[in-house]
């Protein structure tokens, strides 16, 4: 079920019932093998507001105790291109009943497309918590991906990441995509709707394979596979990050 987050506004994509308030009306039994999400979000909030940035909730989606929540500072953007704008957000995740693990890590949000893409390029961008860490110490680590992730200099830094990929020609992702499917990391269909995508806005760089990455991970929040959507908008953040280049050969000359 969608949610808000009081205090802050919600954009289309989200909004409903307050969902500290939801939480708190619900009965949990104490469990030692995830953390509250409504200690999590008390603490996002408590670091939220401790910043001048004005936030707006871009989705905030709660089932069966599995959260996903976008947040995103709409005063403090970059202009990647004429009419391409990306702001600093940030991303979390939870399950009480233990079905994934936490992840709190930096999104940078595109204005234009309303897709979001995960960052985890550096220490500090992302904070990932297994039952296997016991959970310590998640308070201080939290709040320091929360600055990063709102950090003026830090989304600089980024947008350079992003930028230098607008001059890496792509002719046909075809290749890339098998091979990201032959791992097992997308579908056949996934496959085929990232590369129309692709197509579609006719942007032949890196930039516009990431991009139709995340309108792909869009689509399946629309139709509420969240979890999904999850997965497919982080591997548009391990693109970004290179993780998934084909090897580059050199030209035998003869």
């Amino acid at each position: 079920m969608n949610h808000s987050l009081m205090p802050f506004p919600s954009s289309k994509d989200a909004g409903g019932s307050d969902i500290r308030t939801v939480l708190r009306e619900r009965r949990r039994s104490e469990s030692r093998d995830a953390i509250d999400n409504l200690q999590l979000l008390d603490e996002l909030v408590e670091n939220l507001r401790s910043l001048p940035w004005q936030f707006q909730v871009d989705h905030c989606h709660e089932n069966n105790g599995d959260l996903h929540i976008a947040v995103l500072a709409a005063d403090l953007g970059r202009n990647l291109d004429v009419g391409d704008r990306v702001n600093a957000g940030f991303f979390m995740q939870n399950s009480e009943r233990g079905a994934f693990d936490t992840l709190a890590c930096e999104r940078v949000f595109r204005v234009a497309c309303q897709n979001g893409a995960l960052l985890e390029c550096e220490t500090g961008q992302s904070l990932e918590i297994s039952r296997a860490d016991g959970f310590m110490g998640w308070q201080k680590k939290l709040h320091e991906v929360v600055a990063r992730s709102f950090s003026a200099d830090g989304l600089d830094v980024d947008l350079a990441r992003f930028r230098a990929t607008t001059q890496q020609m792509v002719v046909t992702p075809f290749e890339l995509l098998c091979n990201l499917e032959s791992q097992g990391l997308i579908s056949d269909d996934e496959q085929s709707n990232i590369q129309a995508a692709f197509d579609d806005a006719a942007d032949f760089t890196m930039y516009g394979l990431i991009n139709a990455v995340t309108q792909v991970a869009h689509r399946l929040r629309s139709s509420d596979s969240w979890t999904r959507a999850f997965q497919i908008e982080r591997l548009g953040g391990e693109i970004l990050r290179g993780d998934h280049n084909l090897p580059v050969w050199d030209l035998v000359r003869s």
